[in-house]
């Protein structure tokens, strides 16, 4: 009695197992960004770490070449590791999704940074609000694709950064001061946030096995 009449040939249970699929690969698609958690607190150290390197040495041009070469170097790293210890992600829809979204997004930032590197123009007042709404976006796609409040609360704190540089902030007096607030809780807290998230499920599943 639960299999009701088919409407267009698709019945309630039918229906029902669609949904709980979606669920699933939402669940997943959630997991492959908890996975990259040590992605974010690796790149927010490296920003920092440009940052103050910045700070010490303003008319270097080498911090921010180096830096990021750096940074994709322990990426490209770290992920070819976790890849050994089969700690690998499934390649479903949300996980594909999410990857191309941040991927994109990557290719963007370093065709809008690059040239601004090169022109010495990333002191400019537009370059840091910029960057806040390009993570923001991406924030933004990842938490709506996946259905998790935690990341579009992190996509709101980007363009309120962005919004606040813009509009309260004309003189550039407190933008460095945004900027590493933001570094530091979108991008360091976030990450932790996802690898404490990562090692509780970890641990769930060791008991269950156990």
């Amino acid at each position: 009695m639960a299999n009701y009449e088919p409407e267009g040939g698709t019945t309630r249970d039918d229906l029902v197992q669609r949904i709980a699929l979606m669920e699933e690969m939402i669940a997943e698609g959630r997991q492959s960004t908890i996975r990259f958690g040590w992605s974010f607190v690796l790149w927010g150290l490296i920003t920092l770490s440009g940052i103050g390197w910045q700070y010490f040495q303003p008319h270097s041009y080498w911090v921010w070449p180096v830096a990021i070469a750096v940074g994709f170097v322990i990426q490209f790293t770290g992920i070819v590791m976790r890849r050994r210890s089969g700690r690998s992600i499934r390649n479903n829809m949300q996980s594909r999704s999410i990857a191309a979204v941040w991927r994109m997004t990557a290719v963007a930032i370093v065709l809008y940074v690059g040239p601004a590197a090169v022109q010495h123009d990333t002191f400019l007042f537009a370059y840091i609000p910029a960057l806040f709404m390009f993570f923001g976006l991406a924030h933004a796609i990842s938490a709506v694709i996946l259905r998790w409040r935690v990341q579009g609360v992190v996509a709101g704190l980007w363009w309120a950064g962005g919004v606040a540089v813009c509009n309260c902030d004309p003189a550039g007096r407190y933008m460095f001061t945004i900027y590493v607030a933001e570094i530091v809780l979108c991008m360091i807290f976030f990450g932790l946030y996802a690898m404490w998230l990562e090692r509780r499920r970890a641990a769930a599943e060791g008991q269950t096995n156990a």
